[in-house]
């Protein structure tokens, strides 16, 4: 018996003549070439939506687009390889009818549309809407990191940028004493003439001059450090470490882990994001009321009761009492949670069961006010040593809108299944994308430009959901019946 053999090469072979024929009817091609055609790129206002009457006539955005979202969708994301797509693979010589723009004209499309492409998500959002793919009950919001395209040594602190230049200081005065004992240099044993020498200067007192704009930029604005080669990115740490990075936080629905909403930003937290999440969610929805759950790095005060004003029931974990670790006091029997508050007479009791009444308003930075409470009864405690090490005895600090975190804790109490199922709502929307994808990082520099990214990403990353739950025919029927 012999292995499996293919056909000889020099044999003559009838493929089929149209290349229609090589493509499946439920081929993802088929659903994005329908997508595509039925939006108005004049309306989206894409960049030569509108040919004119002069001049070469350029591609249509459509074609750059199916371009686009069919790389996305296979893992092929930058320019060349699209540009190699389109000479050698017949699924894009079907979509794109046989056209090969260049690299060029590819990455240029990608960069110029960054608006259009965020409205493109939203067109499908909106499909996917008409189709009742969203639950419209429980939302889960939750961010993600995707490294810059700027390596982790190109971010420099005042003292880094200080010592770059010193050096190139150095480099610069030696490169000139050299020039004025009218000496050769050898470098790796390539003789350096007069000239190669006064070039290299000139490119040291560049990158000097760099250095200085970004040491001046780092003074005016006050932070911390600068990066050189992605001047948005900022270092973001997770359990991988510290790194130049920028944040998505996303917003996924319950029903189908369809993605909802998202945004970028260069935060190296979550907090200040979850209402802003929770409305545009809510807004895109058409929602008259909405759950939402998160991780406690959304915990914010502020935004939990702007929520709840809105009428977003949120699910949030409260995040533990934080503790001197020089003190380690108070201890756990007295922590803040332990101390009840009575709404009839406007006081708390503490674990020892004395009362501690209202003394004073105070005004947070951030605009809230909080309420001080405190009793007399402390310097008598024997247990005051695990409660305070303040001799004038504990404080208790209550926030205007505590009831707010009130309802908070009763719904994480009588719902725990809710934060359950958080990580099955959202994290393997991440996996999918940062693993399975292997799109973990922006190949583009500049906030801007991986927006337009991150709208490729997650419109990709719907259609094939889409298509996974109720199949390319069934999408396509929608658009043609639509």
């Amino acid at each position: 018996m012999e292995h499996i053999t293919g056909n000889q090469r020099e044999q003559i072979t009838l493929f089929p003549e149209s290349i229609e024929d090589y493509i499946t009817r439920e081929n993802a091609v088929r659903f994005i070439d329908v997508f595509v055609d039925r939006i108005d790129v004049i309306e989206l206002d894409f960049k030569h939506a509108k040919v004119d009457s002069t001049g070469r006539p350029p591609y249509n955005p459509k074609d750059l687009l199916k371009l686009y979202l069919y790389g996305y969708l296979n893992r092929v994301r930058t320019s060349r390889l699209l540009e190699r797509e389109t000479k050698r693979n017949l699924e894009v010589m079907w979509l794109l009818k046989r056209l090969s723009p260049d690299h060029k004209t590819i990455s240029d499309f990608r960069r110029d549309n960054i608006d259009s492409l965020r409205n493109v998500f939203k067109q499908f959002v909106s499909i996917c809407k008409e189709l009742e793919l969203f639950g419209n009950e429980l939302v889960a919001i939750d961010s993600t990191k995707f490294k810059a395209s700027n390596a982790r040594d190109r971010v420099m602190n005042k003292a880094g940028l200080e010592k770059s230049i010193a050096r190139i200081d150095e480099s610069i005065t030696q490169y000139l004493q050299q020039l004025d004992e009218g000496d050769e240099v050898e470098s790796n044993t390539k003789e350096m003439t007069k000239e190669e020498i006064q070039k290299k200067i000139e490119l040291l007192k560049s990158q000097k001059t760099n250095l200085e704009e970004a040491k001046m930029e780092l003074e005016e604005k006050g932070d911390k450090y600068v990066s050189l080669t992605d001047a948005d990115c900022r270092l973001i740490k997770d359990r991988h470490g510290i790194e130049p990075a920028y944040r998505m936080q996303a917003s996924v629905d319950s029903k189908h882990s369809l993605i909802v909403d998202y945004e970028i930003t260069n935060d190296a937290s979550d907090n200040n994001h979850l209402a802003t999440m929770a409305l545009s969610t809510k807004s895109v929805l058409g929602a008259e009321n909405l759950s939402i759950c998160s991780d406690a790095g959304y915990y914010d005060t502020v935004d939990l009761k702007n929520c709840e004003d809105n009428n977003i029931l949120s699910y949030v974990p409260i995040p533990a009492q934080k503790v001197p670790k020089r003190t380690n006091v108070p201890t756990a029997d007295y922590y803040h949670d332990k101390f009840k508050y009575d709404q009839s007479s406007n006081t708390y009791e503490c674990p020892q069961r004395q009362m501690l009444s209202y003394y004073t308003t105070t005004q947070k930075s951030d605009g809230r006010k909080i309420f001080i409470y405190r009793t007399t009864a402390c310097k008598d405690c024997a247990d005051q040593g695990l409660c305070t090490t303040s001799p004038r005895g504990r404080y208790v600090y209550r926030w205007e809108h505590e009831a707010v975190l009130d309802r908070l804790k009763q719904r994480l109490k009588n719902e725990p299944e809710i934060m359950k199922q958080r990580k099955a709502i959202i994290e393997h929307v991440y996996g999918t994308i940062k693993s399975i994808w292997d799109y973990g990082a922006f190949l583009l520099r500049g906030l801007k430009n991986v927006l337009s990214e991150a709208a490729l990403m997650n419109t990709a990353y719907n259609i094939r959901r889409a298509i996974t739950i109720i199949g390319t025919q069934k999408l396509i029927e929608h658009l043609q019946n639509g």
